[in-house]
């Protein structure tokens, strides 16, 4: 506890400067991050993989990020990707090609392959959303809102499951997360974003704060256990060890990657102004 609680005493801080600093800072901080998510899901999931595969793969994914970004800023924040499908398509080719000649057996390569083209979607992709939550009028609000949502489910579920948890929410893939603590950090989440629309954008209504807390909670949970299979199924406990106390780069970021694409959508749609 007390590393996780050293950690983010210095890691949050930093981590909302460089959201407000600028679009800029914002950009390069996820940049560094999909760089080191990609290269803990390939060191776990295919463990055996060669330093230029493994080194290609990232390239690759920064790239599809940085295509991302090119389409929020040119769409104004539109999210159409049009850059990032033909940078995507081309990226899944180089790998191909890339598999043909590493010397790996077929079957080897099939998988190896498989893998990276999942690593560009589920993190490059899914995380680019967030440039695009950043990119609307109120952008750094909203980030801010999708992390303080986050944060207060994942402390809400960690404190409620603690003190009230009895029943497992689903023991195959993460055996000590409870349906009590689920409740508790849905309604933390709910909590937090009504209290966040009452301090910083009142121009969202009570329904649209509620519907924002509960998806993103909702989303949350889902990202979560998603990557404790992913780790299960990898047969390891964390995805990294750079943060002291919370694991690795994926762990930390594991619950905003669905939730992301659903805050720009819902914000796109529902209230276009924001």
């Amino acid at each position: 506890m007390f590393k996780r609680l050293a950690t983010a005493a210095v890691g949050i801080p930093v981590v909302l400067w460089l959201i407000s600093f600028s679009e800029i800072s914002f950009f390069l901080l996820l940049l560094v991050v999909v760089a080191g998510a990609l290269h803990e899901l390939f060191t776990m999931m295919i463990a055996d993989e060669n330093r230029t595969g493994r080194l290609l793969g990232v390239l690759l994914g920064c790239l599809v990020f940085c295509a991302a970004y090119y389409d929020m800023r040119t769409g104004a924040g539109t999210c159409t990707f049009a850059v990032t499908a033909a940078v995507l398509t081309t990226s899944v080719f180089l790998l191909f090609c890339h598999g043909m000649f590493s010397g790996y057996v077929v079957e080897q390569q099939c998988t190896r392959i498989a893998v990276k083209v999942f690593g560009l979607c589920y993190i490059a992709l899914l995380l680019s959303y967030c440039l695009g939550v950043r990119a609307r009028p109120d952008g750094t609000l909203l980030v801010f809102l999708l992390l303080a949502v986050t944060w207060a489910g994942d402390s809400g579920a960690y404190f409620i499951g603690t003190w009230l948890g009895k029943h497992r929410l689903c023991e195959a893939i993460s055996p000590k997360k409870t349906v009590e603590g689920a409740a508790g950090g849905l309604a933390a989440s709910v909590l937090i974003a009504v209290a966040f629309r009452a301090l910083f954008i009142e121009s969202m209504s009570i329904g649209q704060c509620i519907v924002i807390g509960v998806g993103v909670n909702v989303l949350n949970q889902v990202g979560d256990l998603f990557e404790s299979m992913l780790k299960r199924s990898s047969g390891v406990k964390d995805s990294g060890s750079l943060l002291p106390g919370h694991g690795g780069v994926l762990d930390r970021i594991d619950s905003v990657l669905f939730a992301a694409p659903f805050l720009f959508y819902y914000i796109s749609w529902v209230n276009p102004v924001l």
